[in-house]
């Protein structure tokens, strides 16, 4: 894979940082809004193109593949044009904010012979494998609790009438589209489909979500997704089944990083949580791995079953930012 990167915020540091163990993976040239914040990023991880002009970039022949970490609303037409360029695509969370628009960057990938897939990294990781492995030994799940909160550094900025990315519904801001999304994926890894699904947001002053809960309800089991932007919690995440509970470290996030597993509680019994996690390390690494393993080996069963999460994924927010849209519409209290 010889790689171009759209997009220099931290997310790109991380990313450059967990590809360098990866055979097979080479950084060829990197693209900012201006040349001088081009060339520093370059520099700065010892890549030897920089562009400020994406139409040059995506005409470089030196390179088969590009990241984009461009903010959300930058998504759909910048992977579309790296697609009609002929370009394969590993495009951030969330990958578009509407079934459609999925369906079509899908329908250009396969029309231009290249693939696209969706950077989320929760159910890449070997810890998710180890939890859907191990299911079984909660038994039934009944209830699970997916909690990413984290307050803003520009929610003040917000509360004063000063609007960025994050709070732009514009520009696909808001918890939902930013922060909730990988509570989505991480349910839709571990159980599939949802039979409904109910949006309750915290509705700001120009009508985005600053917080929100997510109820996916499945037969006899219900998942509750919490996404904040306008308070913090610890990022963990439980399922709570008839013979135990899981308790997933930084779930939410998408590191998934320690998986433990409680027997029900008895009364004048000793019960120890059972480790059934890894070190992993660098959790972005692993979602690579796989894409370069489908690109090489023109794995399409790799990815078909990634492109039928996303488009999953794309039905619930189409659906969940329906329902958020219709309650601002109506003049439900905002903040």
């Amino acid at each position: 894979m010889k790689l171009a990167t759209i997009g220099s915020g931290s997310i790109v540091d991380l990313m450059f940082k967990s590809i360098e163990g990866i055979d097979g993976i080479e950084p060829v040239a990197v693209y900012s809004r201006t040349m001088d914040k081009a060339k520093a990023f370059a520099k700065k991880h010892q890549v030897a193109k920089a562009y400020d002009d994406l139409d040059a970039m995506l005409g470089d022949s030196q390179f088969d593949t590009v990241y984009i970490a461009s903010p959300n609303a930058l998504h759909y037409p910048q992977a579309k044009k790296a697609l009609e360029a002929g370009k394969n695509v590993i495009l951030e969370k969330p990958f578009t904010p509407s079934r459609k628009q999925a369906e079509e960057l899908f329908e250009l990938a396969e029309k231009n012979g290249v693939m696209i897939f969706e950077a989320i990294t929760n159910i890449h990781t070997p810890n998710f494998g180890l939890l859907k492995d191990n299911l079984d030994m909660a038994g039934e799940i009944r209830e699970g609790v997916l909690n990413f909160s984290q307050y803003s550094s520009r929610y003040k900025k917000y509360m004063d009438h000063i609007v960025e990315n994050a709070f732009d519904p514009k520009m696909d801001g808001g918890a939902l589209m930013d922060i909730n999304i990988y509570n989505i994926h991480l349910a839709l890894g571990l159980f599939g489909k949802p039979e409904r699904i109910v949006y309750l947001p915290v509705l700001g002053w120009n009508g985005i979500d600053t917080s929100g809960v997510l109820l996916l309800q499945y037969p006899h089991m219900n998942i509750t997704c919490i996404g904040s932007k306008d308070s913090s919690a610890d990022y963990l995440a439980t399922l709570q089944g008839e013979k135990g509970t899981f308790s997933i470290v930084n779930g939410s996030t998408g590191r998934m990083s320690d998986v433990l597993f409680t027997p029900p509680k008895r009364e004048m019994e000793q019960q120890e949580d059972l480790k059934i996690s890894v070190d992993q390390g660098l959790h972005m690494t692993y979602e690579f791995m796989d894409f370069l393993t489908a690109l090489n080996e023109n794995n399409k069963e790799m990815y078909e079953a990634y492109k039928a999460q996303t488009l999953l994924a794309a039905d619930i927010l189409d659906e969940a930012l329906a329902q958020r849209d219709a309650l601002a519409a109506a003049g439900a209290q905002s903040l």
